[in-house]
């Protein structure tokens, strides 16, 4: 391969640069075709990704509430939240994708599916779960065994003031 000869004007910053990051025993032209061959090395390990162009409507960080099925609606709002928070996690987002998060959503009962769609947005979740029911059953609030205190209905001394001071001293010997 034929070398051609060129010519390069350096600032002195330049040329200090250069002078203090090569060895001794290298020359400043030498060290420039290093610089440049190191260069060279690293774009060629940087490929560009091929651009896949694709017809798939739910592909897109950003969807639109006329994707939502009709039966899930009224999530719309919730699901199109959600959508970008899954994207950005690594979830894929495709049709196929997005079919079986709406089954999910079905899948659920209609009362957990709002409730499931907000946890997965606040957790930042890429998928939607079902809700955990509570380890401890939730305690009725009106029981019938549950005991009410009523004053009327316990025996209570009666107070200083009912008595009158002479009542009061005969009570207290009594004890």
């Amino acid at each position: 391969m034929a070398k051609t000869k060129i010519t390069m004007f350096l600032d002195p910053e330049l040329i200090e640069w250069l002078d203090l990051n090569r060895d001794e025993e290298t020359s400043r032209s030498a060290y420039l075709r290093i610089l440049i061959r190191k260069d060279m090395k690293t774009k060629s390990r940087r490929k560009t990704a091929p651009v896949a162009i694709t017809n798939d409507k739910f592909s897109s960080p950003v969807i639109t509430a006329d994707l939502i099925p009709d039966d899930l609606k009224q999530y719309s709002d919730l699901l199109i939240e959600w959508w970008p928070i899954r994207k950005q996690k690594g979830g894929s987002c495709t049709t196929s994708v997005a079919n079986r998060i709406f089954k999910t959503l079905r899948s659920f009962p209609s009362q957990d599916r709002k409730e499931a769609l907000e946890k997965a947005i606040t957790g930042g979740w890429k998928d939607v779960f079902p809700l955990k029911k509570g380890y401890k059953p939730e305690e009725p609030k009106n029981h019938p065994n549950q005991k009410v205190f009523k004053a009327s209905e316990v025996d209570l001394p009666p107070t200083l003031a009912e008595l009158n001071e002479n009542n009061a001293n005969k009570f207290m010997e009594d004890f």
